[in-house]
């Protein structure tokens, strides 16, 4: 008996009893214990997948990327406190979202500048419904009356192309453009153009990352405009940004 536990619970003191008659008795009382110890053991070991677990989960992540963001910025420059390191990665990632949504914003200014001068009339940061209809214009002088439409928005439309755009009437009845300094998947935004389909839908982005030709749905009504054509360009209409009013007139 006594080899026997040795060998399943190694950690475990033995105590000797000798060979009075409690012996088998006090044999019992351990056998009983270890198996109550073997039973917690278990329940221990059990990882239940619950909310708790994965909050524990995403924390201990969090923790260890952190402990890795450190570590990398010591390498660069080393002696500094750890909250130092953790403040400079914070500001960092602000200056990143900033620059982002600014190139976003110069996109959209060179574009209007260039429509101005064609003489293409024009609305900016058009808001519609669910059903597609114009309900406003984001105006950033008017707060209160932005946040009211923007309560019933389904969509705000970079760029709504054609004369008398006007609250109530459909996109239908114009030519879009979404700007998009890179592309990736938030092309798909514009999925209400699937929906509710403009006279003309013009994908303008800088960059190559654009969807596939048959992916994008692509026909003379749908559009892509880049300055940086894929190697493997498989766009019906290889159009670049010399080619924009062209495409609105």
């Amino acid at each position: 008996m006594e080899l026997i536990i040795k060998k399943k619970y190694p950690d475990v003191i033995l105590l000797d009893y000798g060979d009075n008659e409690e012996n088998t008795t006090n044999e019992e009382t351990i056998k009983n214990e270890l198996n109550e110890l073997n039973d917690n053991k278990q329940d221990t070991d059990e990882i239940k997948f619950d909310n708790n677990y994965i909050i524990k989960k995403f924390e201990e992540n969090k923790e260890n990327k952190m402990k890795k963001i450190v570590e990398d910025l010591q390498s660069i420059c080393p002696h500094l406190p750890k909250d130092i390191y953790l403040d400079i990665f914070n500001k960092c990632i602000s200056i990143h979202q900033s620059n982002n949504q600014s190139n976003g914003s110069f996109l959209e200014n060179e574009v209007a500048s260039e429509l101005s001068e064609k003489n293409i009339p024009f609305r900016k940061q058009v808001i519609i419904n669910k059903d597609g209809s114009i309900i406003g214009f984001n105006e950033k002088n008017n707060k209160k009356t932005s946040n009211e439409k923007k309560s019933k928005c389904y969509h705000i439309v970079d760029f709504v192309i054609g004369d008398n755009i006007n609250i109530n009437t459909s996109i239908t009845e114009y030519k879009v453009i979404s700007c998009k300094t890179t592309c990736r998947e938030r092309w798909t935004q514009d999925d209400w153009t699937f929906t509710y389909n403009p006279l003309k839908y013009i994908l303008l982005t800088i960059a190559n990352d654009y969807p596939s030709s048959t992916r994008f749905r692509e026909t003379d009504k749908r559009k892509i405009i880049t300055c940086y054509p894929k190697k493997k360009d498989d766009r019906k209409y290889k159009l670049n940004f010399e080619n924009l009013i062209d495409e609105l007139i």
